[in-house]
């Protein structure tokens, strides 16, 4: 029997597995492997070789010394993602507590069920999402202030303690991950079955079984994964309306960096939301008639790298960012940046430059949101990675932009020229992120088909810039 245990290092899950396989409970198993002469092997792949020698370690130190690398236990440094292993060359795949941390979760995916056996099991344990409101409630403030509180105290790092709760608030939940195994790369198909029981998820093509171990949800809840594809890309209406000349008239978007979408409720401006973007679309609303620009205000979530924290508020067209804005700042900040206009007095600023891209992952407001964003972001992030973009290309969700049953929803803001643009594109699959990617950005092209409009053009203006771009090109667009 040989077992791949992915992302464990330590060597928790290793020496959990063969104990279990050495017991007495598993006499028949072993008397099984014995008859055919099958080696038992268990592979530990960990991308971090200083986790491997944490292991090694402990493996000496619990008396597994005698499983060197002929015996049973073997140590491999790899990535999730490349695994080195043949194919259909493992009985058992386990990752614990690591597949949040997975850049691109559809490739490790991939990966396991390339490696796996037919008939193989994948193991799945990972911390996920709260669902029953009061219990929710709590979580999210243990979470949140508690934890980071902590680390702070014992630890002397708030930052990384933050970031550990906030790395699991933006994992999947565990409707998206089962849905994300169906629709995931080569995984599965849509003709493919999906078999559900009392204990949780299942998953099978051929003879293959998934298990996702943390999902036990209701009837309801279930069903409602399966209805999952009605929301997304396949969708009935999708592509089915024209989308030029839908997008309001306005001159400035302020986009405020706090938490992540499954921590956004279904409008800022609620008493659900009394924190700071509550507080700054109170604020902005109490000077509508003071601002010189028809202003927007969406929320979007930091990326992984920590270069945005909550509180930042990046503005266009204006290309700036303001750094950690505080609920004592809003009606100071409200004033001199958006009424006055003369930068803020307080907070250190920065000078954007490049493309940012902003999807519309708000589940809270609209379903399809909710399940076409997070798979937008994913792309993006692929393509910007696979094509060396990240320091011209930032991508980010965000909340509800307008427009939920174009989703999904995309506005990028790019600067040719000394001119900033901020176009809004709708009905955006993953299959055209390459193409918005080179054209938009790489070459300054609308992608007409797509195109909703854009900041600073009322309905008629974009739907003429539309038309006066088609009659003189018969490219995918002209110049933003």
């Amino acid at each position: 029997m040989k077992h791949l245990d992915v992302a464990g290092g330590k060597g928790d899950v290793a020496f959990r597995v063969l104990e279990r396989m050495n017991s007495v409970s598993n006499k028949a198993l072993q008397e099984r492997l014995a008859d055919t002469e099958e080696v038992t092997k268990i592979f530990v792949c960990d991308i971090n070789p200083n986790m491997l020698n944490v292991g090694k370690k402990r493996a000496i130190e619990r008396v597994f010394s005698g499983f060197g690398e002929d015996r049973s236990l073997h140590w491999v440094e790899g990535d999730a993602e490349a695994l080195s292993f043949a194919d259909g060359s493992m009985d058992g795949y386990t990752i614990a507590f690591r597949i949040r941390n997975v850049t691109h979760i559809e490739k490790a995916l991939s990966e396991a069920y390339r490696v796996l056996k037919r008939g193989g099991r994948f193991l799945c344990l990972e911390l996920s999402h709260v669902e029953l409101p009061v219990f929710k409630q709590i979580y999210d403030y243990y979470s949140f202030s508690i934890i980071p509180a902590m680390g702070e105290l014992v630890a002397g790092d708030r930052a990384s303690y933050q970031y550990l709760v906030e790395s699991i608030r933006r994992f999947p939940n565990q409707p998206f991950l089962a849905t994300l195994l169906v629709i995931s790369g080569d995984i599965f198909s849509a003709e493919q079955d999906v078999q559900t029981d009392d204990a949780g998820w299942s998953h099978k093509r051929k003879d293959l079984l998934w298990n996702i171990a943390e999902h036990s949800g209701s009837a309801s809840k279930k069903s409602e994964i399966n209805n999952d594809a009605d929301f997304m890309f396949q969708r009935s209406e999708f592509g089915q309306e024209p989308l030029v000349g839908t997008v309001q008239m306005y001159g400035r978007h302020v986009f405020l960096c706090h938490k992540c979408p499954d921590l956004w409720p279904s409008h800022i401006e609620t008493t659900e939301c009394s924190q700071l973007p509550g507080l700054l679309s109170v604020a902005l609303k109490a000077r509508k008639e003071d601002l010189k620009r028809r202003t927007c205000l969406t929320i979007y979530q930091g990326e992984d790298d920590m270069d945005s924290m909550d509180g930042d508020v990046m503005i266009f067209p204006d290309m700036i960012k303001y750094k950690g804005l505080t609920q004592g700042d809003v009606d100071n900040f409200v004033d001199e940046v958006l009424v006055k206009e003369s930068g803020w007095s307080f907070g250190e600023v920065e000078t954007l430059s490049g493309s940012y891209v902003f999807v519309c992952a708000h589940g809270s407001r609209d379903r399809r949101c909710g399940l076409c964003g997070p798979v937008l972001v994913r792309k993006f992030r692929e393509e910007i990675k696979s094509g060396d973009l990240h320091d011209q290309v930032s991508v980010h969700p965000c909340s509800h932009i307008g427009g939920h049953k174009f989703a999904g929803n995309v506005i990028i803001f790019s600067k040719k020229d000394d001119k900033v643009t901020g176009d809004w594109y709708g009905y955006v699959s993953p299959d055209d992120v390459p193409t918005i990617l080179e054209q938009h950005i790489g070459k300054g092209r609308i992608v007409d088909r797509l195109w909703r409009g854009s900041m600073g053009l009322s309905k008629e203006e974009q739907k003429k810039a539309q038309l006066l771009r088609l009659q003189g090109s018969n490219t995918v667009g002209d110049k933003v």
